[in-house]
């Protein structure tokens, strides 16, 4: 939490700041946010002395209220001024869009640095919203001040002067503290006599107030422990704890028994120094796991390798437990723990997760069928792999490391034998920010968030806001990104209707159609999120794209990514989108619908010269061609509305005219509606 937290009390110290013009920016730049695990921390080198001084006008009663037939000031104007501790002869007279108003103008600003500051300062801490509080203070208005852990101590300076506010008991004053065991002094704490002084006695106990220069120090210090040809596994999570969780970071080098490395799978061993212990795991230069581990300690080091020997021996039980977990586990295989699957619930309206891998079977199995022969995926290995996909839910090792869920399913599956496709689509099940490797992983990780989504959806629970507490967005976000990033062609709409129907009688919690619409409108919004933020295409053009081939345009989101692509590249459509709108513009009109051309009728040139080009558009050719085809379409355009009357007085023109120009619509709008693209 402390890099969010720091950096809510910065932009909210900020705030303040430059409402009063208190500050100036320095380099451009407001002040900044450090944090240590003890101490977050706001500077600023721009604070002025005082607020600037300015005038403020205030407005009284309107003149015919305020000045009397005589020309004299009202007892209303004089009372105004007396409001205002102001004399009759300040009163002026102004005039504004609402009238005329009799006003004052007053002096403001020009209060004490110090005496806003000890305002601004409580007022921003107040307003700091943690993810979780706790009360540290007892007697205060309100019930008491909340914040993730007690605040043990306030310092508060401008340049010299302390800025002497309260939060709860404390009061602000010059004093702080250093590290906890490396500081020396009076329980390791020190005197400011100014701001200036605080880099030198940051250094002087041992408190590295930067969490940049934090970050460098581990890496540097893991590089130097680490034997020549090694380095540290990238896991930039575990690097940005470790940073938060040090003032003083130096590294340990430990190992641990090289047998590990061949009697239990290297996901293991990497999630138990990681996850359980905070280590850095350490490969060679291949990325092969090697015997080692980096611990990051909050000491200057470890001379006596006290700490090292420690770390190694909870190390070696930690792997023991994991061991005894790998070969109980083993003694029944994936398919023997099918029916365990009915003793864990998948969610209390929606059953067991053995009802879940039936359903996820059987739709792993459709999809599959949707992408053969184009791809390596047959059903029956992927209807095996999600059958299978659940069952290390039952397995002692996923019930003491849970984030291996899946990972340890894989690699149960390979020591079974039960071949590379199937171990690597159950692995793979779970993943979120990347793509499965496979496109039998893509079936069955698909496979599982269809049906999730599609069930949470038919017994009503929806995403609203930001309350989202199954992760549905993130689900689909997922089916989007592997869709697009394998290639993968799929109408979403009947994949939605496949795992609705797989539901069975769980669907009819809600009605079905009210399910279909909110499923068709939630992945629409998602496809969208996800074209804006990870492909970088326009708003506009994103929109175009969705809103063309019939309000269709996003059913399928692979072709909805290429479509997004082309358009993004084919400048030439801006010229069309003008004229396409027109045309639209008038098809909505007349509520004009039908499409039938009839060539006998089509006489005059213009006329003509739109039909031929409409009827030259290839279709396929990819997406570029089609696009180069449109963009010459402008100039037919403009020419049928600068020469043809639409709305002729024989009814068969009109209507024939009309069709012309729902018929080019229509077909301009396969790949998007360009209309939306014209400002």
């Amino acid at each position: 939490m402390l890099e969010g937290l720091a950096r809510q009390f910065a932009d909210r110290l900020n705030h303040h700041l430059n409402q009063v013009g208190l500050a100036q920016a320095v380099n451009g730049a407001p002040g900044e946010a450090h944090w240590t695990p003890r101490r977050l921390i706001f500077t600023h080198e721009a604070v002025l002395e005082a607020e600037p001084r300015r005038e403020e006008e205030i407005l009284g009663p309107p003149v015919r209220v305020a000045v009397g037939a005589d020309g004299g000031f009202t007892p209303q104007a004089l009372g105004f001024a007396a409001k205002n501790a102001m004399p009759p002869e300040a009163l002026m007279r102004v005039t504004t869009p609402k009238g005329d108003y009799v006003a004052l103008r007053r002096p403001s600003g020009g209060r004490a640095a110090a005496e806003l500051l000890a305002s601004i300062i409580p007022q921003a801490f107040l307003e700091v919203e943690p993810p979780r509080a706790m009360r540290w203070t007892a007697g205060v208005e309100g019930g008491g001040l909340r914040f993730i852990r007690p605040v043990r101590w306030l310092l508060a300076l401008w340049g010299a002067e302390v800025i002497p506010f309260t939060l709860g008991s404390l009061t602000a004053g010059r004093v702080s503290w250093g590290h906890r065991a490396l500081s020396h002094g009076a329980h390791g704490s020190f005197e400011a006599a100014s701001t200036a002084a605080f880099p030198a006695l940051w250094a002087e106990h041992h408190v590295i107030a930067s969490a940049a220069a934090r970050q460098q120090r581990i890496l540097t210090a893991a590089g130097r422990v680490l034997p020549q040809g090694l380095r540290l596994r990238a896991d930039a999570g575990l690097l940005s704890t470790l940073v938060n969780l040090t003032e003083f970071p130096e590294a340990v080098l430990g190992s641990f028994d090289p047998a590990d490395l061949t009697t239990l799978p290297p996901e293991v061993l990497v999630t138990v120094m990681r996850d359980h212990q905070k280590y850095f795991a350490v490969e060679d230069a291949a990325g092969a796991l090697q015997p080692y581990f980096v611990a990051i300690i909050n000491l200057d080091g470890d001379p006596r390798g006290y700490i090292r020997h420690g770390h190694e021996r909870v190390l070696r039980a930690r792997f023991s437990d994991a061991r005894f977990f790998w070969e109980q586990d083993r003694k029944l295989t994936l398919v023997q723990r099918l029916p365990l699957l009915d003793q864990v619930t998948f969610q209390a309206k929606l059953g067991s997760y053995r009802e879940k891998s039936r359903r996820m079977r059987a739709l792993a199995g459709w999809l599959a069928g949707q992408w053969q022969p184009d791809h390596e995926c047959e059903a029956p290995v992927a209807e095996t792999a999600a059958e299978l996909a659940k069952c290390d839910l039952t397995t002692e090792m996923v019930k003491e490391f849970t984030e291996l869920q899946g990972i340890m399913g894989g690699n149960y599956a390979r020591a079974e034998g039960l071949g590379p496709a199937i171990a690597a689509a159950i692995a793979d099940q779970y993943l979120w920010e990347t793509a499965p490797r496979t496109a039998v992983g893509a079936a069955v990780g698909l496979a599982d968030k269809l049906d999730t989504i599609a069930g949470m959806f038919a017994i009503g629970e929806v995403p609203t806001g930001s309350a989202d507490p199954f992760s549905l967005r993130r689900q689909a976000n997922a089916v989007i990104r592997t869709l697009i990033e394998r290639r993968l062609e799929l109408n979403l709409k009947t994949a939605v209707d496949q795992a609705l129907a797989g539901l069975g009688d769980l669907a009819s919690f809600r009605l079905i159609e009210d399910v279909r619409r909110e499923l068709a409108a939630f992945f629409l919004e998602r496809l969208a999120f996800y074209l804006r933020e990870s492909g970088g295409y326009a708003p506009a053009i994103v929109q175009a794209v969705l809103a063309g081939d019939g309000g269709h345009g996003g059913d399928d989101p692979l072709q909805a990514a290429l479509r997004c692509q082309a358009v993004a590249a084919a400048p030439e459509v801006a010229a069309v989108a003008a004229v396409v709108k027109r045309a639209r513009n008038i098809v909505r009109k007349e509520k004009w619908t039908a499409v039938k051309v009839n060539p006998d009728l089509v006489a005059a040139p213009a006329e003509q010269a739109l039909l031929y080009a409409v009827e030259g558009i290839p279709t396929d050719s990819g997406y570029a061609a089609e696009l180069a085809a449109i963009g010459e379409l402008a100039q037919p355009l403009e020419r049928f509305f600068n020469e043809i009357r639409v709305n002729d007085d024989d009814p068969a023109l009109r209507a024939n005219r009309l069709s012309l120009l729902a018929a080019t619509v229509a077909r301009l709008s396969r790949i998007a509606d360009f209309s939306e693209l014209s400002s």
